[in-house]
């Protein structure tokens, strides 16, 4: 089963970025962002919502459901 760090690093790559760009859309510098995804530190909430802001699926990342996508009914 899939971690949170593992999640989180498997939407960084998703969304094409590096651990520093992902690190300065969170707020935090590279080296809290490289605790995060080798599990040392978990995320906090600050950070969640800024990387929310970024694409980051957080749903997923912290219980590994995907957000579902909203159907547009015609």
């Amino acid at each position: 089963m899939k971690e949170i760090t593992d999640r989180l690093r498997e939407e960084r790559i998703r969304l094409g970025l590096t651990q520093e760009e992902l690190a300065v859309l969170g707020g935090v510098r590279v080296n809290a962002q490289s605790v995060y995804e080798r599990g040392t530190r978990v995320p906090n909430a600050k950070y969640l919502s800024n990387v929310d802001k970024a694409g980051v699926d957080v749903l997923y990342v912290v219980t590994g459901k995907r957000t579902p996508i909203a159907r547009v009914r015609s």
